[in-house]
Order: structure tokens, then C-alpha cells, then sequence
């Protein structure tokens, strides 16, 4: 199961081509200061791109801040294309029919951190029970810049994985998520016919001061899998998430797997939301601003 609400963090580098070594992102740097083109990128799409591919739509909707070197607001994002019913959660009787020419619309926020001497910047992105344009705005900057300045190139690199400072992080339950099993089998436990079953293991330090193991050796605990599954005790799984201490606080990231988006950073318990069932700007706001601190912390030099 997809988290409710989850967030991803990108760190962005500018290199010129053919060269390893990144450059200096701030004022007055070649080709040009980061914080400037995403500000200028950011208000040239504030009309709705459509992905005639995919059926989808996006757009920025920027939000002022007194903070520095700081871009962030709401990314709407859009499908269209196919039909669904809408019932009423308690009667379950249907209240109206999506048609395939109508556009859900959902709020997902986002934050551009470029300090003003550094070699990289922060991007988060945040997803809405597993839906995200991520690809979608990563592709749609990184080909906007090469356009702009095609002697240089942007990068994305996810964090949470990869990211050095979670390397001794300790790990204090793995979760393993959907294991390719028949419905037939929850069907003969449970006596009566399943349509529809989510089935996790967990392991977990018994102790209250123990610790599966540091993020960096999570690995030894799952063997290779293929088509994206991940194996453990003999089972095949489609996903892990990990309770993993982060920055003082207990967070789980996804790990492994296609159930589960690896570096996704599961926030549902932290955030208020509001009546519409998404995060509060504040709540959304303070979450990355601790992550990005504990983040940028470690990737900086």
C-alpha cells in the first residue's frame, strides 16, 4: 500500500557537459543563479501542461515567502480520460458519475532549497496516496534547461537512498509488503471469499532501545529479487519500508521493491489536514524544512 501522503527529495546539481565536477548554483555563477531559473520556470507554468500520453495535467501555483533562497507552493495535478462512480462512504449509495472528459484535480506541494554558495540544491516533491508528477516536472525542467543553456546539464539525484548520513541510521522495524501469493490461500484461512487483501510481515527489535540493524546494511536481511519483488524467508514480497530514525524523529522510507517508491519518506502521521483531507500548508511546510535541513547537512561539502 502506497503511503497517504508521502515526500521525495531530489538534489540538483549543474555540470557542464562532458565534465564530472558540479558548479557553483548561486548569484552571479555560470550559467546562471539556480534560485533565478527556478523562480522564471516555475511562473512560466502556471497554465496547465497536459501529458496527452498519459491523460494528465499540471501546473504550478507559487506561493510568496519572506524566506530566502526559497521556492515552494502547490503543484496541481490532473487526470482525465476514464469513468468512475462516487458513492457516498457510509450509505454507499452513488452521489454523482465521473465522466471521462472530467479533471481530478489534487493539491501536492513543493520546495526548492538553493543555498547561495553550494554546489547543490534541494527539491521536494510531495505525492498524494501514490499519486505524483514528479517524473513529469523533473523531465519537463531538465529538458527547459538544456533548451536554455545547452552547454550545461541538470541533474536529479534521489536522496533518501543514497544519502551518507543515513548510513548509521538505526532501523528499528522492517516491513515487508504484499507477497505474491493467491487470494485463494486468505480465502481458505479466513473461511469466506476475499476480493481484495493487504498482507504485511514486520520484524521488529523486541527491545525498546534495540535496532534491526543500520540503514546502510538493510540489504542483508533481503535477497535479490526479479521484476521488482524482494525475497525474505523464503517469500516473495512486492515492497519494504523501514522505521528509520531521521533527524531525532522516527520516519519510515520506503526501501525496496515496485509495491513501495524506494526513498519515499512517509509523513502521514506528522501532518494536520484540513477539510479537504490534505496536508495544511504549515504542516506540509514544517516537514520539509526539518528534512531538508537534515539532508542538505550531509551532501553539502
Amino acid at each position: 500500500m502506497s503511503f497517504t501522503i508521502g515526500l521525495r527529495f531530489y538534489r540538483i546539481s549543474i555540470r557542464k557537459k562532458g565534465e564530472k565536477t558540479p558548479l557553483e548554483m548561486g548569484a552571479g555563477c555560470t550559467p546562471c543563479d539556480f534560485l533565478d531559473y527556478v523562480s522564471d520556470f516555475v511562473a512560466r507554468r502556471i497554465e496547465p501542461t497536459v501529458e496527452v500520453a498519459t491523460q494528465r495535467t499540471w501546473f504550478f501555483e507559487p506561493i510568496a515567502t519572506p524566506s530566502i533562497r526559497v521556492v515552494h507552493g502547490y503543484i496541481n495535478y490532473g487526470t482525465h480520460g476514464f469513468e468512475s462512480k462516487f458513492k457516498d462512504v457510509r450509505t454507499r449509495k452513488q452521489k454523482y458519475k465521473r465522466e471521462a472528459t472530467d479533471l481530478e484535480e489534487i493539491p501536492l506541494y513543493f520546495q526548492m532549497w538553493a543555498p547561495s554558495a553550494s554546489k547543490y540544491a534541494l527539491m521536494a516533491f510531495q505525492s498524494f496516496q501514490g499519486r505524483s508528477c514528479i517524473n513529469y516536472v523533473r523531465s519537463a525542467m531538465i529538458a527547459d534547461f538544456a533548451n536554455r543553456y545547452p552547454d550545461f546539464q541538470l541533474s536529479f539525484i534521489i536522496v533518501a537512498p543514497s544519502s551518507s548520513f543515513l548510513a548509521d541510521a538505526p532501523v528499528k522495524s522492517v516491513t515487508f509488503m504484499k507477497p505474491r501469493v493467491g487470494s485463494d490461500r486468505f480465502d481458505r484461512v479466513l473461511g469466506k471469499q476475499m476480493d481484495e487483501v493487504d498482507y504485511e510481515v514486520t520484524v521488529r527489535a523486541k527491545r525498546r532501545g534495540g535496532m534491526i540493524s543500520s540503514y546502510k546494511d538493510l540489504g542483508k536481511l533481503v535477497g535479490p529479487g526479479d521484476n521488482g519483488f524482494v525475497f525474505f524467508d523464503g517469500h516473495s514480497y512486492e515492497g519494504v519500508k523501514a522505521d528509520v530514525k531521521i533527524g531525532g524523529k522516527r520516519r519510515v522510507v520506503g526501501v525496496y521493491g515496485s509495491g513501495m517508491d524506494a526513498g519515499l519518506i512517509d509523513v502521514s502521521e506528522n501532518v494536520k489536514r484540513d477539510g479537504s483531507g490534505h496536508p495544511t500548508l504549515h504542516s506540509i511546510q514544517t516537514e520539509v524544512d526539518s528534512l531538508m535541513e537534515d539532508f542538505y547537512g550531509s551532501i553539502h561539502t
